[in-house]
């Protein structure tokens, strides 16, 4: 299987095909399918933000437009996931001011305030010099309709905020 840096000139059918080819001698290894997974997401992620180029560019296609909702929702699960992961990952710093903001966040999620709740999170990462997650920015892309968003944040906050129990044992 190549290296990382050297699957960036490889299309995916080409390591599908390594991978073919591997299984046919009997030899699996974790490397050769994680790489591809790797390599496949990110053109995944590539086509998404290409077909919302295309979809900004021609806001009256529906069809174009379905598509896009189509690929977007697709991707939710995924998202979601990542997300309620970098919530636990983000609790021992930032839970206490995920604590505080929590309630206001939650309330502007559920009106669906998109660009409040995007400011109010930022706000959080960059008081601590921190960058603001791909996976949030993912989640606050116009793609997604607004339950969507709501979930994605609902999940990202459940595990971000410290629960009682992990305040108290602090």
């Amino acid at each position: 299987m190549p290296k990382s840096n050297e699957t960036n000139n490889i299309s995916p059918v080409d390591i599908l095909n390594d991978l073919k080819a591997q299984l046919k001698e009997n030899y699996v290894s974790y490397e050769g399918f994680s790489e591809c997974y790797k390599k496949i997401e990110e053109l995944r992620k590539e086509y998404l933000s290409l077909l919302d180029w295309a979809h900004q560019l021609k806001r009256d296609d529906k069809d174009l437009y379905s598509l896009l909702r189509k690929c977007a929702l697709d991707s939710v699960s995924n998202l979601m996931e990542d997300l309620k992961r970098l919530g636990y990952g983000v609790q021992k710093d930032l839970g206490e001011d995920f604590n505080k903001m929590g309630y206001r966040l939650l309330e502007q999620i559920r009106a669906g305030k998109r660009s409040d709740v995007m400011y109010g999170i930022s706000r959080i990462f960059i008081s601590h010099r921190r960058n603001l997650p791909d996976a949030l920015n993912e989640s606050f892309k116009p793609y997604y309709d607004i339950e969507t968003f709501k979930c994605l944040m609902y999940a990202f906050l459940s595990t971000a905020i410290k629960s009682e129990k992990i305040r108290e044992e602090e």
